[in-house]
């Protein structure tokens, strides 16, 4: 994995990042990645829910296969 540095980051903005790791108990840099994942599937989410054609047809299709399995009974 690539290292993160974040340089001049507002005040502000770290003081948030600080209490995300705080509240959740993680360290600040997988608290920058997490946020970071976290802001690009909500972005990407407006741009066609993040996905081409073809990779939602595929989606729709193993969805649906997953729905027709039959309950695991007795599990």
């Amino acid at each position: 994995m690539v290292d993160l540095l974040l340089r001049d980051l507002d005040p502000l903005l770290n003081e948030r990042i600080r209490r995300v790791a705080v509240a959740r108990g993680w360290t600040r840099e997988y608290t920058c990645v997490m946020l970071l994942e976290q802001g690009l599937f909500a972005s990407e989410l407006e741009v066609r829910s993040g996905f081409q054609n073809p990779e939602v047809d595929a989606l729709a299709d193993a969805i649906a296969a997953l729905q027709a399995l039959p309950d695991a009974q007795g599990l």
